[in-house]
């Protein structure tokens, strides 16, 4: 159904302004994920507030998220950094990597690096589903491998209304 909502440009936004670490804190617990076994999170120490669909980006973290865990390795570093006029968050995993092939292709829908998972639980769409949640809000999704082994999945976004909470 998402995908289709892409499709005829009618998905929409729901924007709010949101504390950045609520919004990282607020995945991990729906999921049940636990610091510091699962996931590592950097976050800022002032707690900034962006303008976005948190629904939204929830998604798009719970995704890159379950799949540092599933295909990668633990712990998972979430990491968010915020500049006046946008926020980057971070997810990177201790695992294999991507493989090199797999990498230009890994946001296509129904695209599995692994062609042994074809069979494996998940649609493929996963990843194809997080960047256009990311075009959405006008922001850009991008997969590398780590020097040191690993992938990232680096997710940044625009925001004009950042602002810090008050100590």
């Amino acid at each position: 159904m998402e995908i289709s909502r892409f499709d005829a440009g009618a998905a929409v936004l729901d924007l709010d302004d949101v504390s950045l670490r609520t919004v990282i804190h607020k995945t991990l617990q729906l999921r049940g994920w636990r610091e510091p076994d699962e996931v590592i999170t950097e976050l800022p120490e002032a707690d900034p507030r962006i303008r976005i669909d948190a629904r939204r980006i929830d998604v798009v973290l719970a995704n890159l998220i379950s799949n540092a865990l599933r295909h990668g390795a633990a712990p998972v570093v979430v990491r968010a950094t915020a500049t006046p006029g946008a926020v980057v968050i971070e997810v990177a995993d201790h695992g294999p990597g991507i493989p090199d092939d797999a990498l230009p292709h890994i946001f296509d829908r129904f695209h599995k690096a692994d062609a042994a998972r074809t069979r494996s639980e998940g649609s493929g769409l996963g990843l194809a589903i997080a960047r256009e949640n990311v075009r959405l809000h006008h922001g850009t999704l991008f997969a590398a491998n780590l020097p040191e082994g690993g992938a990232v999945f680096t997710l940044t976004l625009p925001n004009r209304h950042l602002q810090e909470d008050p100590p």
